[in-house]
């Protein structure tokens, strides 16, 4: 099953593993921003942070990537949303979403502590939310992210969901330049996640 995200206001999809990427990707920044002179700058800053995200999303294995333009026409929304096929969880007891995200998350506190060699514990924001068929496991934390030749300070959220029906969980992470207060920027994360939905093969067919 596919995870599909219902995005607010304007995002883009960038074709990830597509013959063309780059090509495609100038294609967009001009119909976004114009084809005048005056507005090059501003083509070759976007160009440069979408390409940016294709390599890293290649790189990791993302099979989807939405870059968000605006909340709405006059706010803009310079976030990114990596969708990952995720992790088998052999080890829950059911499919049941409760014993799933039960055997997920000592996996994932685990994996996130095993570089340092401490005890896995959870982090102070880290939360698990009900999502209908699902559960969620939220771990958000402040990471640089590229930006133009330097970085930037940026929310970085991981939310692994569980597939229903399956002994699975999805990864969606989504990155949001701390434009605005970081409760603010995670409820939108929040709204993202939680109103996301998996989709049947076939269905995905179809609207393809």
């Amino acid at each position: 099953m596919r995870l599909a995200l219902r995005l607010p206001g304007e995002w883009v999809r960038l074709p990830v593993g597509e013959a063309g990427a780059r090509e495609r990707i100038r294609e967009l920044a001009a119909r976004l921003l114009g084809a005048g002179d005056e507005r090059a700058p501003l083509r070759i800053a976007l160009r440069q942070r979408l390409e940016a995200a294709l390599e890293r999303s290649e790189a990791a294995g993302a099979a989807e990537v939405h870059v968000g333009i605006a909340l709405e026409a006059d706010v803009p929304l310079p976030a990114v949303a990596y969708v990952y096929r995720g992790v088998p969880v052999p080890t829950a007891a059911s499919t049941e979403p409760d014993a799933v995200m039960a055997a997920l998350v000592p996996l994932v506190l685990r994996a996130a502590h095993e570089g340092a060699g401490g005890t896995a514990a959870p982090g102070p924001d880290d939360r698990v939310l009900d999502a209908g068929r699902s559960r969620i496991l939220r771990r958000p934390g402040v990471r640089d992210v590229p930006h133009g030749e330097g970085a930037a300070p940026a929310l970085a959220v991981d939310y692994w969901v569980t597939v229903p029906g399956e002994r699975r969980a999805a990864l969606l992470h989504v990155d949001v330049p701390l434009i605005a207060p970081a409760a603010l920027l995670l409820a939108l994360c929040d709204a993202i996640a939680t109103a996301a939905r998996f989709e049947a093969p076939d269905r995905v067919a179809a609207d393809a």
